[in-house]
């Protein structure tokens, strides 16, 4: 019995020879196959959230976890040394899209799988995942149907009914959303609709209609949560 935790020691402080060809090889993979993952995020990127850093981190991200798992190996204590000293460090940058963290955490995973030599595995992921991400993209997987705006008008009260035959006219549905009086002229009112268009009708047509008929002092169109991406 006094053997053992002694036993238990020495394996535990095994730890596997890595050359210089494996270091280089581990790295090498994890770059091409990273820079290949933020192609795909840049091709498949939708919105006007871009950031260049953020594709730059995607490659950098899998070359750090690349060499933090040759560091590690098997070695428990370098892994609990590891995760005492990344306690220490906050990440405060918000992501304002869930599918940016999915290309993060897929860059560890390529970093890791090429860091401890499962070179093939990372490379079948990447494929595999790029393949979905570009189908997504092609295919337009989760995309609404639905046009909706929100509109808004400073018109006369008396125009209002003309708004809203207008809106019958080009519309699938409309609603009323406010109504405010503006300050510096008691005969003008600020009204906010939500508009769904019909299928057919595109929104430039639908403003130069209200223009034409209505010629209202100031229009705003705003898109819909669901249609674009920020």
């Amino acid at each position: 019995m006094e053997e053992l935790p002694q036993d238990l020691l020495t394996t535990l402080e095994i730890t596997p020879s890595v050359t210089l060809t494996d270091l280089v090889f581990a790295l090498l993979t994890s770059a091409v196959l990273n820079f290949a993952l933020a192609w795909i995020y840049i091709r498949t990127h939708g919105g006007y959230s871009y950031s260049k850093s953020y594709v730059q981190s995607i490659v950098l991200v899998g070359l750090i976890v690349s060499l933090i798992m040759i560091v590690i190996g098997s070695e428990i204590a370098r892994a609990f040394a590891l995760v005492g000293a990344m306690s220490i460090v906050r990440f405060r940058t918000p992501v304002k899209d869930s599918r940016d963290l999915i290309f993060i955490f897929a860059a560890i995973a390529i970093g890791m799988a090429a860091g401890t030599g499962f070179h093939l595995y990372a490379a079948i992921f990447t494929l595999f995942l790029g393949a979905l991400m570009l189908a997504f993209h092609a295919f337009k997987f989760g995309d609404l149907d639905h046009r909706s705006y929100v509109l808004k008008l400073r018109i006369d009260p008396l125009e209002k009914d003309a708004v809203a035959a207008l809106c019958r006219e080009y519309c699938r549905h409309y609603a009323v959303v406010s109504i405010s009086r503006v300050s510096d002229d008691a005969g003008m009112e600020e009204v906010v609709y939500e508009v769904e268009l019909k299928p057919r009708v595109e929104y430039g047509d639908f403003i130069e209609r209200l223009r034409e008929k209505v010629n209202p002092q100031a229009i705003n169109l705003l898109v819909g949560e669901g249609s674009v991406n920020v």
